[in-house]
């Protein structure tokens, strides 16, 4: 099973077991180090040796951390390499000086380069195939024998070919193991892994290619290096939470690469061309002109990475452009969360992600398998939510964990502003019920309360004036008669322009009819014309504003404007509806009332306009202009 990757650190009343056998192990290898040093280093054989009680040291690190840690424990023992190189040494040569500990180590070579490099893959994930991988490793520690053997000279000293290459076969056979197991576990810990197993096939690399090209005391160093960088790397793979891709990585070397080999190649054909034209340049100037070429040319590189980067991962920025371009369209006409929709795909090309949702609200969402929920907050407040769903089904890379990061500010503003949109939309729209159940109570009471008392007066004066009375009897009646139809005839005009009722059954044409008929009476002495033309289907709130607006303008003209004619249009175009309201009377400034105050409030908060102007040759003109949808409807 497959130790889990990074767990939280313990922190233990006092040193464990293993701490304490750690440093016992630390004092023997670097006291075994101490006194092969004492030694005239002629070869510094010492060296050798120098980086074994490193291991000792990350491994305690680890087990303090991590109690019971397998990597540490691994490395623990393997700090035991300087005691054994001193033992072996001292068995083959007594007393062992300087050259006698570097031929004894020469000896175990293989042994230990084996031992670290299939038993430190096998700490990090055991393989699931034992066997095999026992198998593998018993090649490999025979190839170690063989090496031993033919480096004491018992055997034919070509044999140590052959040796290393059953080492190498049996280390390359259980690293094969370990990462084929590793790939049933989680995509951070097959990067560990495979981190691990690259950091020892460098480190054995490096160790190979000096050894064979500078056998001397670049050796020495670069086995001391690589033994003391060894066990701090290792330990710091094994704590480490975040992987970036190996292929990454292989870019930023490829970088690296191409702007030193540019830089080189740069300086080579500098010098190669002042010696053709026979005026040599001195290697100091050679070598400037390589830095500076380095110089020149690291930015290109950068630019190169971030590039490919970007493609992968996103820009990372949602910039100043993109936010207006975001809030642009916060207006009435727009219903706010489809703003919500823009803004997350905004927020998946900038992170390189599949897909985006923004969701308002306090509440935790309920996200899809593999989404990653990421709360929005607003001066502590919680707005809602980013979720985010990762082009690999393992979840998002550390860096676009990054970048979705620095975004979360920015998109916890736009749904902010969004949110505030919506909730303004929905105090518009409770203001409006609100204001027509208060038209509709007025409406009962003057149906229900006034108008029959009204009617009833009407007809008792009707009943006097049949009653034979004097002549000025006749007279007041008759006035009184007149009035009270008068009174009536507003008292309906207050009633339509209240509430339409034919409008409860979606009628908007007739309900303008009738408006326009009640208008037309007698009393009024005035012809009103009606042209409707509607081919759009109308929200209901709509034909509420249309049928007022009507009912206004024709009211004004009749009260204010003594006309004699009135013109009503209403039709519709390319989904809005226009209301044109023109007479024939005094016209002049119009100084909006409550009526129309009220009304052009409500075309505003509609997504529309109203507006008042005179009219050719004499008159007014009042113009409405809605959509034909209000806001967050569709078209059926």
């Amino acid at each position: 099973m497959a130790e889990s990757a990074a767990p939280a650190p313990v922190v233990s009343p006092g040193l464990s077991v293993e701490v304490v056998v750690a440093g016992l192990l630390f004092a023997a290898s670097a006291g075994t180090t101490g006194l092969a040093a004492l030694e005239r280093q002629d070869p510094p054989s010492a060296l050798l040796l120098l980086g074994w009680p490193l291991f000792a040291v990350a491994g305690a690190v680890l087990v303090d951390q991590q109690p019971g840690s397998r990597v540490g424990r691994t490395l623990i023992l393997l700090s035991l390499g300087a005691v054994v190189a001193t033992a072996w040494s001292a068995a083959r040569f007594g007393v062992p000086e300087a050259p006698d500990l570097a031929n004894g180590t020469a000896e175990l070579s293989a042994l230990l380069a084996s031992a670290v490099a299939i038993s430190v893959p096998w700490a990090f994930r055991p393989p699931y195939a034992v066997r095999p991988a026992l198998a593998a490793s018993a090649i490999g520690v025979t190839g170690g024998l063989v090496v031993l053997v033919a480096e004491s000279g018992a055997i034919d000293e070509a044999l140590r070919v052959p040796g290393w290459v059953l080492v190498t076969l049996g280390t390359l056979g259980v690293w094969s193991l370990v990462l084929g197991s590793a790939q049933t576990d989680s995509r951070n810990e097959r990067r560990r892994v495979a981190w691990a197993v690259v950091l020892l096939a460098v480190a054995a690399g490096v160790l190979a290619v000096t050894w064979q090209l500078w056998p001397g005391t670049a050796g020495y160093y670069a086995t001391a290096s690589v033994l003391g960088l060894c066990p701090v790397v290792l330990a710091g793979l094994w704590t480490r939470s975040g992987f970036r891709p190996l292929d990454e990585h292989l870019l930023d070397i490829g970088v690296v690469l191409g702007v030193l080999v540019t830089a080189a190649v740069t300086a080579v054909l500098v010098r190669l061309g002042a010696e053709l034209a026979n005026q040599p340049s001195s290697d100091a100037t050679t070598v400037f002109i390589g830095l500076l070429t380095a110089l020149m040319a690291a930015p290109a590189g950068l630019w190169i990475r971030r590039t490919v980067l970007a493609r992968r991962y996103g820009s990372g920025l949602i910039s100043p452009d993109d936010v207006a371009l975001i809030t642009a369209d916060l207006h009435a006409k727009t219903e706010p969360r489809d703003l919500l929709d823009k803004a997350a795909r905004m927020v998946a090309a900038a992170s390189g992600s599949r897909g985006a949702q923004i969701v308002l609200g306090e509440d935790e969402p309920v996200a899809p398998e593999h989404w990653v929920v990421h709360p929005l907050l607003v001066g502590g407040d919680r707005v809602g939510a980013l979720v985010v769903e990762s082009e690999n089904p393992e979840g998002p890379e550390t860096r676009q964990q990054r970048v979705v990061a620095q975004l979360l500010p920015t998109v916890a503003l736009v749904a902010r502003a969004v949110g505030l949109a919506v909730e303004a939309e929905h105090s518009r729209r409770d203001v409006a019920r609100e204001r027509d159940a208060e038209r509709r109570r007025v409406l009962g009471d003057l149906h229900d309360g006034l108008g029959p008392v009204l009617a009833g007066m009407s007809m008792r004066v009707q009943a006097a004036r049949r009653t034979p009375e004097s002549t000025e009897t006749e007279k007041l009646l008759a006035d009184l008669a007149a009035d009270l139809a008068a009174s009536r005839t507003d008292l309906r005009r207050i009633v339509a322009g209240i509430t339409p009722s034919m409008l409860d059954d979606g009628d908007l044409e007739s309900a303008l009819r009738a408006l326009v008929q009640s208008f037309g009476s007698p009393v009024d002495g005035c012809r009103v014309a009606l042209d409707v033309q509607l081919d759009a289907a109308l929200s209901p709130v709509v034909k509420v504003a249309v049928y007022r607006s009507v009912a206004e303008g024709v009211t004004n003209a009749l009260r204010h404007a003594a006309a004699s004619s009135i013109a009503v249009r209403v039709d519709t175009d390319a989904g809005m509806v226009r209301v044109d309201v023109v007479d024939d009377g005094r016209g002049g400034p119009v100084v909006p009332g409550v009526g129309l105050s009220s009304l052009t409030q409500r075309a505003g908060s509609l997504g529309g306009c109203l507006e008042i102007e005179s009219a050719e040759p004499a008159g007014t003109h009042l113009h409405l202009e809605l959509p034909a949808l209000a806001q967050g409807e569709v078209r059926p």
